[in-house]
C-alpha cells in the first residue's frame, strides 16, 4: 500500500510537496482504514481544484516510475520540469514512494535530471525497524554506492550494484529484477527487490481518459461478479458474451507505435498472468484478447444484452458512463492494488460517481483508489473522511502546491456542508472569475 509520495520540480510542482495516505485523527468512517505495521493507511483520496490546477500532474508524478522501470529514462519528455517562474533546467527532479508490503516498510525513490535525462540517485530502504536498513543506495554524481546486505552467497546483487556505476539510464531496481526473472531466482532474500518492483510496476494501475486501454481483467471468468456490480449500479446490462474477431481489426484502429506498444502489454500481461485473457477497450469498442500458443492472438468483441431486449449491442452503442463503468469495474474485483484515476467523474452521472465510492469503501477490498475530480457530491461526510479530501492550488508564478482538508479542521466541521464551503472558496483551489468581464 502507498503511505506517501513526494515529488519536487516536475511539471507544475517546483517546491517538495508531500502527499500523504496516513489517516488523522477524524473518527468516522473508521472501516475506510486499513492496518499495516502500526501505521493506519486510507484506501481512498480525492484530490480537487480548478482546471490547471496540477490535479492531474500528481496522476502523472506517481505513474513516472514505470516508465523508468520499463524503459529507462530515454522516453521521458525532456521538458517536464517545472518552468514556471524560476525554474532552472538543471536542477534535479525528486521522486520518493512511502509503502508498506508484506508487513514491511519501505522508502523507494531517485532523481533525475529531467532535461539531460539521466537519473542522478536511487536508493530503497526497509525502514520496518527502528535502525533502517540500506537495502541499496546509489549516487552516480557522488559515485556512492552501498548497501547493509552483506551475504558472499548473493554476489549477483552486489556485482549488479558494481556494474551499475555508470549507468545513469537505467533503475537498478528495474535491472535486478530483469536479471531475477531470467535466471528464475526466486530467493527469498531478494524478496524486498520483488515486491516493490512488483507493486510500482504492475500493482499500480493508472487510469486516465483516453481512445483506448488495456485492462488485466477477465471479463468472462469474472462475470457473474460483474453483471452483479452492474446491477448495483443500476446498468442496463443484464448479460453479455463474446463474438469471434480479428487482431487485425484492432490494428486498423492504431497508429503502427501504438499497435506495437499494445502486442508488448499483452505479451507481458500474458507472461504475469499465466495466458489470463485481458481486455482492450479502444474508442468505444470492447475486445477480450488472450495469446496462443502459437504466438497467435485469440480475440473476441464483446456484445451486452439489455433487460427485456433478446438483441445484442456493441459496446460502441453502449453510453459513455457505462463503458467507463467497465472501465473502472476492477477496483471492485481485486486487492492490493493501487488505483489512480484521473477525471473519475469524467462522463460519469453525479449518483453514480458517488454510488461507486460508496461500494467500494464499505468493500473489504484492500486496494487503495486516489482520483482527481471536480465532482462535488463526493464533498460529503456521510461518503468520505476530512483527511480524504485533497486540494491542488496554482499561484501566480504556475506553482502548484497541494494540501490536505485536515490544515481546516475548524472551518471543516463534520456540521457543515463541506461542498458549499469548498464553492465559497473558504479552503481555496477554486477558479477567481472576473465576472465583470465585458467583452
Amino acid at each position: 500500500m502507498l503511505i506517501g509520495f513526494k515529488i519536487k520540480n516536475f511539471r507544475s510542482f517546483k517546491d517538495l510537496q508531500y502527499f500523504s495516505m496516513l489517516s488523522g485523527k477524524v473518527r468516522n468512517n473508521e472501516n475506510h482504514i486499513i492496518e499495516k505495521n502500526n501505521h493506519k493507511i486510507l484506501k481512498f483520496s480525492g484530490m480537487f481544484g480548478a482546471n490547471g490546477s496540477g490535479k492531474s500532474n500528481l496522476i502523472l508524478a506517481l505513474s513516472v516510475v514505470q516508465i523508468l522501470l520499463n524503459k529507462g529514462v530515454s522516453p521521458l519528455i525532456n521538458n517536464q520540469y517545472y518552468r514556471g517562474i524560476g525554474s532552472n533546467k538543471e536542477e534535479n527532479s525528486y521522486f520518493e514512494y512511502e509503502l508498506a508490503l508484506n508487513d514491511k516498510l519501505y522508502s523507494y525513490g531517485f532523481e533525475i535530471n529531467i532535461f539531460k535525462r539521466e537519473i542522478v540517485s536511487e536508493w530503497l530502504i526497509d525502514m520496518t525497524k527502528n535502525k533502517q536498513k540500506k537495502i541499496f543506495e546509489r549516487d552516480l554524481k557522488k559515485k556512492n554506492y552501498c548497501s547493509d546486505i552483506k551475504d558472499n552467497k548473493h554476489l549477483n546483487f552486489t556485482n549488479c550494484l558494481e556494474e551499475m556505476r555508470k549507468n545513469n539510464q537505467n533503475l537498478f531496481l528495474s535491472e535486478m529484477t530483469r536479471r531475477l526473472v531470467m535466471s528464475g531466482n526466486d530467493d527469498v532474500f531478494f524478496e524486498d527487490i520483488y515486491s516493490v518492483f512488483r507493486f510500482l510496476m504492475h500493482d499500480t494501475i493508472v487510469i486516465r481518459p483516453s481512445t483506448h486501454k488495456l485492462f488485466d481483467i477477465d471479463y468472462i471468468k469474472s462475470k457473474e461478479k460483474i453483471l452483479k456490480i452492474l446491477k448495483a449500479l443500476d446498468i442496463n446490462i443484464v448479460d453479455y458474451k463474446t463474438e469471434e474477431s480479428d487482431i487485425k481489426n484492432i490494428k486498423l484502429k492504431l497508429s503502427d507505435n501504438d499497435y506495437n506498444n499494445l502486442i508488448n502489454d499483452i505479451d507481458t500481461l500474458s507472461l504475469k498472468y499465466n495466458n489470463l485473457s485481458c481486455t482492450l477497450r479502444i474508442e468505444n469498442d470492447l475486445y477480450t484478447i488472450k495469446k496462443k500458443e502459437d504466438n497467435t492472438y485469440d480475440v473476441c468483441s464483446l456484445k451486452f444484452f439489455h433487460k427485456d431486449n433478446d438483441n445484442k449491442f456493441g459496446a460502441y452503442e453502449e453510453s459513455d458512463g457505462t463503458i467507463r463503468i467497465l472501465e473502472l469495474i476492477d477496483i471492485l474485483l481485486t486487492n492490493g492494488k493501487l488505483f489512480l484515476i484521473d477525471e473519475l467523474d469524467s462522463s460519469l452521472h453525479p449518483i453514480l460517481v458517488s454510488g461507486l465510492l460508496k461500494i467500494f469503501l464499505k468493500s473489504k477490498s484492500t486496494n487503495q483508489l486516489i482520483i482527481t475530480t471536480h465532482e462535488l457530491k463526493t464533498l460529503d461526510f456521510d461518503l468520505v473522511r476530512r483527511d480524504e479530501i485533497w486540494f491542488a492550488e496554482k499561484n501566480e508564478n504556475g506553482d502548484s502546491r497541494i494540501f490536505s482538508l485536515e490544515e481546516f479542521k475548524d472551518v471543516a466541521r463534520f456540521d457543515r456542508k463541506i461542498d458549499k464551503a469548498y464553492l465559497e472558496g473558504r479552503f481555496g483551489a477554486i477558479a477567481n472569475i472576473d465576472y465583470n468581464y465585458e467583452n
